[in-house]
């Protein structure tokens, strides 16, 4: 294993652990923070232990800070010199770039639980317990509640099955030159027009539950899935394979799990689908990998490390763990501002990767 990858290794395990504990404080201040019923008077006494989130969060600061500075010292990046070989600038410059994101990412999760420590005094509801339910009743009996319909997951079940059956015939029937014309000539661009009719349908649709940031977001995922399906496209096309085709399947997997994480997006309303798109951006730089394995796609020796999939792997791995980060923060509040403005970076990175990924002869 060189020196680059032992380097990706050791990032990915601290940004693990940060997570870790990050999500162990969730469940750890929401334990104790419980309510429970006053046996005398009948009223709701809250139990808040900020002082338990807030010696966690700093716990948490102090193993990410001791962290960072493992990867930072010099000891530590002169490693790949001692072993002979030479370290690539851009690639330091990544790495140190992604452990300050995650870095500023642990520290705005400690200052969250210091704001609302200070922000949120302890209450007494004893003699207002009546009082704020007779208000809340006579608000909902005023104000009639408006239900959102969203469609089921079963739903998906049909197109399942005539997934199945298309895999079934190609494996039993088709010739190997006949899937690759199939999925070239026709399930991709059927799948471009059916997006197209989506993002459509999307843009002359309002949701009334949907802030304008969680739509932003949505747009930002939606049109981000399209390129790299589009991509998609292009590597089959390039590829010229034909009677050596040999990975119908994986090219199936990548339509339908585009198509899921698109209707996910767009159609539901759970806090945890912006989550979900960032498990499939990890995921899509996988099965490229399994499909040139499977292809038999032959690796230049001069290839760099960022014309590979490991850079946008690790992008996406770290903003995953950012966006847990994110969901247990604002575990009790809706604004997605932060979150947002998180994905912005996200995409201009994955972006600007995807230019350097180009190699210098397309170029």
């Amino acid at each position: 294993m060189d020196s680059r990858s032992v380097a990706f290794l050791e990032i990915m395990a601290a940004v693990a652990v940060v997570g870790v504990l990050a999500f162990l404080i969730y469940l750890i201040a929401s334990y104790t923070r419980r309510s429970r019923q006053s046996p005398t008077s009948g009223a709701r006494s809250v139990v808040e232990a900020h002082w338990v989130e807030l010696v966690l969060g700093l716990i948490v600061l102090v193993i990410a800070v001791a962290l960072l500075a493992w990867q930072l010292l010099p000891g530590a990046l002169l490693r790949p010199a001692e072993a002979g070989a030479e370290i690539d600038p851009r690639s330091l410059t990544f790495f140190i770039v992604m452990l300050a994101v995650v870095g500023i990412g642990v520290m705005g999760f400690v200052v969250f639980l210091f704001a609302r420590s200070a922000g949120n005094a302890p209450r007494d509801t004893a003699g207002h317990g009546s009082a704020v339910q007779a208000s809340q009743s006579d608000a909902t009996l005023a104000v009639p509640a408006r239900t959102v319909e969203t469609p089921s997951a079963t739903r998906l079940v049909g197109l399942l099955l005539l997934g199945a059956a298309f895999l079934l015939l190609n494996w039993i029937y088709v010739e190997k030159a006949q899937q690759f014309a199939l999925m070239l000539y026709l399930f991709y661009p059927a799948g471009f027009a059916v997006a197209l009719v989506l993002l459509f349908d999307k843009a002359t649709r309002g949701w009334s539950v949907k802030t304008p940031a969680e739509s932003a977001r949505e747009w930002m995922f939606c049109d981000t899935l399209l390129v790299l399906l589009i991509l998609g496209f292009l590597n089959l096309h390039g590829s010229n394979a034909g009677e050596t085709y040999a990975s119908l399947f994986w090219d199936f997997l990548h339509i339908a799990l585009f198509f899921f994480i698109f209707w996910l997006l767009d159609r539901k309303v759970t806090r945890y689908r912006f989550l979900v798109a960032y498990g499939y951006l990890i995921v899509l730089p996988i099965l490229l990998l399994i499909w040139d394995v499977v292809q038999e796609v032959p690796v230049p020796e001069e290839l760099s490390w960022w014309s590979t999939i490991w850079p946008f792997f690790s992008l996406a791995v770290v903003f995953f763990v950012l966006e847990i980060i994110s969901l247990i923060a604002a575990k009790e509040t809706d604004n997605q501002t932060i979150p947002m403005a998180k994905d912005v970076a996200f995409f201009v990175i994955y972006a600007i990767l995807l230019i350097i990924a180009i190699p210098e002869a397309a170029a």
